[in-house]
């Protein structure tokens, strides 16, 4: 019997009392990512997701700035994905950060050491394509959707026809993110190049451009690689606006920078007039690629 009611009082004893919202939510407003951390911690990222998703709108938020940090918050972005459509514009804009945030993290060294599931980043992608389709979100959240999806194609496939499809998009902004997000892509070289050469918006075009000469060596080596075939197999029409846009200072310097290299594969006299014009003008960075890449 003593030995019974010791067990009995000693149980409750010894249950580990874990951090509750109103708990996580005072770290948060104390700016501290230490306490902030080691309190999400102890919470996991099932209670943070089930907090994010139900509780009271400091609570909420509060969740989804601790998400990101936990060891296992690569598994909730299935989850994470629906709350950019919330009705709540600022755990909307906060979850889709979030997503953001942990798919960069879902590498396939992580995949492979946390034993991840298969199923789980190919159910965050489908589930954050199929947000960015929606149109009745405001654009920013859709960018976001898009490239926390494109974060994921290191450790699951996308579905690159359905970011294809957002080329049709009437908001420049997702129409680039969509770009960006088919940079390697094979199936993404027709619909980018169509981009590069027809799209309206400057941002675009040069997105779409960047995204097919990103990998495309300085140095020509003994054996051409996929992305030197792929600029030799470029439309006149798409060399031609890739032409304008490189020497156009309304496109993004980084833009610029990448689509230059498409310009010495094939290279013929437009493309040298170009490559040498950058060579003589600033800024610095474009002078020394187009250099790189036979401007004189």
């Amino acid at each position: 019997m003593s030995a019974l009611l010791v067990v009995l009082f000693a149980v409750p004893n010894a249950l580990v009392k874990l951090p509750t919202p109103a708990d996580l939510v005072t770290a948060v407003r104390g700016g501290d990512e230490v306490e902030i951390e080691r309190v999400a911690a102890r919470v996991g990222a099932v209670r943070l997701e089930a907090w994010a998703e139900h509780g009271k709108p400091p609570e909420r938020l509060a969740a989804l700035r601790a998400l990101p940090m936990v060891a296992d918050a690569w598994s909730v972005p299935p989850e994470l994905a629906a709350l950019l459509g919330d009705g709540d514009d600022e755990v909307a804009a906060r979850a889709a950060e979030a997503a953001r945030r942990i798919a960069e993290g879902m590498t396939p060294e992580r995949k492979t050491l946390d034993e991840m599931p298969g199923d789980v980043p190919a159910r965050a992608a489908r589930a954050l394509v199929a947000m960015a389709q929606k149109t009745t979100l405001k654009p920013p959240l859709r960018v976001t959707a898009i490239e926390a999806a494109a974060a994921l194609r290191g450790v699951t496939r996308l579905d690159d026809r359905a970011l294809a499809a957002l080329f049709g998009d009437a908001d420049a902004s997702v129409r680039r993110a969509a770009a960006e997000a088919l940079a390697g892509a094979p199936a993404g070289d027709k619909p980018l190049e169509e981009a590069l050469a027809k799209d309206t918006a400057v941002e675009v075009a040069a997105a779409a451009g960047a995204s097919l000469c990103r990998d495309v060596p300085t140095i020509a080596g003994n054996k051409p690689t996929a992305a030197e075939l792929r600029a030799g197999k470029l439309s006149a029409a798409a060399r031609e606006r890739l032409r304008g846009l490189a020497l156009d200072e309304n496109a993004p310097l980084n833009d610029r920078l990448d689509l230059v290299g498409c310009l010495r594969v094939g290279k013929k006299d437009a493309d040298q007039k170009v490559l040498d014009e950058l060579a003589r003008r600033p800024p610095e960075s474009l002078r020394r690629r187009a250099r790189a890449v036979g401007g004189r």
